[in-house]
């Protein structure tokens, strides 16, 4: 079994077992390997933590075709946004796939086949949560569930006390802000359109509407994007925040182009670093038309790994599972096995992911004798954005507006 393992050189349990005596790698991934990911608000049953275990011993054998299902599911929600960010490809008007609302089939049909593994739901990818259609009714019936639920909003336009306690009341677990300033002339730069204004009036509505129902939950979080142009609006949002009974996240905004903040004297909200993409084993991104994507970043319907259908004779596969253990995923996964294939493969869009590239730089490093804690070659989260932002798959027809 050593030499067939040996011989294919791509496997990562083969990897951690040639360096099990001198890397110190081999003790941290063993680390994460038993530990148990903090998910508060979701139920921890036997069968998720089973699927979790499973998921990951999938990744350390190099497998391709999964047993596992994701732990993580992101559903857009709508793909529909009412501001213009720079950074952002809705924002700037790019078309990746046609405008709408995720359907509550589609939505039941992904918890009906997931919901067993799941321990979070976000309900946000590309479009503004508060405007989807049938926002409440998909967090009440992830949170019977048991399953914890997020939504990430820009929360610049009109909204009601009565809608605050009906979030309340449907159980979402964390409620994300982005105010990416404490005055209005510094939040618009990058919230384009946006009301600085209004949005603190609305996050009143949420903290009053949680006292008001006696609720500890959601969690309210203010998201401070860092920017040159805000750095001295973070004490004054932090005081903001705390007024309005939030929580604050600082954290570095990435940009189109080179890295804005070349001191690092901030950070990204995760670094990279050398492991397989969690997105192609644990964490799954469907879209308002049931397209699945490979990750958050990607925005065309042309990148995508294939589509759930709801209905007998719709474009699609009839199971997410289907989609899940396809030819393109698992072409992705391989990847990470050995990146190389036809010009086909060449033209995926994992191919060239830093993600992918810096696995493929890192194996090298052990295998020409280096260390986990030797390696040098990571990129940044900027990096990533932009790989994702300058590329286009063949046959879009999409072209960006300048901005």
């Amino acid at each position: 079994m050593r030499t067939r393992f040996r011989d294919r050189r791509h496997s990562l349990l083969s990897l951690l077992r040639t360096r099990l005596l001198t890397d110190a790698y081999w003790l941290m991934a063993f680390r994460m390997f038993l530990s148990v990911p903090s998910f508060p608000g979701a139920r921890y049953t036997a069968r998720r933590l089973a699927n979790l275990y499973l998921g990951r011993l999938e990744v350390w054998r190099g497998r391709t075709r999964l047993r596992s299902r994701p732990i993580k599911l992101n559903v857009e929600a709508t793909n529909i946004c009412n501001l213009e960010c720079p950074a952002c490809f809705t924002g700037v008007g790019e078309n990746g796939r046609a405008r709408s609302h995720m359907s509550l089939e589609l939505y039941r049909k992904l918890l009906d086949e997931l919901g067993p593994y799941l321990f979070q739901v976000e309900l946000h990818n590309w479009g503004e949560p508060l405007l989807a259609r049938h926002l409440v009714p998909m967090i009440e019936e992830a949170h019977r569930a048991g399953i914890q639920t997020t939504l990430s909003t820009n929360f610049s336009f009109p909204f009601t006390a009565e809608r605050a306690e009906a979030i309340v009341r449907a159980g979402l677990d964390v409620f994300g802000v982005s105010i990416d300033g404490a005055r209005q002339e510094t939040y618009e730069q990058y919230r384009r359109g946006g009301k600085l204004d209004t949005v603190l009036a609305n996050c009143r509505l949420m903290r009053d509407a949680k006292r008001r129902l006696g609720s500890a939950t959601p969690l309210l979080i203010w998201e401070f994007h860092v920017f040159s142009h805000n750095t001295d609006d973070i004490e004054r949002a932090r005081a903001l925040a705390a007024d309005l009974e939030m929580g604050i996240a600082v954290v570095k905004g990435w940009v189109a182009g080179p890295e804005w903040d070349v001191e690092r004297r901030f950070g990204y909200f995760a670094d990279s670093s050398p492991f397989p993409c969690s997105y192609l084993w644990h964490h799954a991104i469907v879209n308002n038309d049931g397209g699945v994507a490979p990750c958050c970043g990607t925005f065309y319907r042309e990148d995508d790994m294939g589509r759930v259908a709801t209905a007998t004779g719709e474009e699609g596969n009839p199971t997410f599972r289907e989609v899940w253990n396809s030819d393109r995923f698992q072409t992705a996964r391989r990847f990470f096995n050995e990146r190389s294939g036809s010009a086909a493969d060449h033209e995926h869009i994992c191919f060239e992911c830093p993600t992918t590239k810096l696995w493929e730089r890192y194996r090298a490093h052990v295998a020409a004798g280096g260390t986990f804690h030797t390696f040098s070659g990571a990129h940044s989260a900027n990096d990533t954005f932009n790989y994702f932002w300058n590329r286009r798959p063949t046959g879009s027809e999409a072209r960006r507006r300048r901005v």
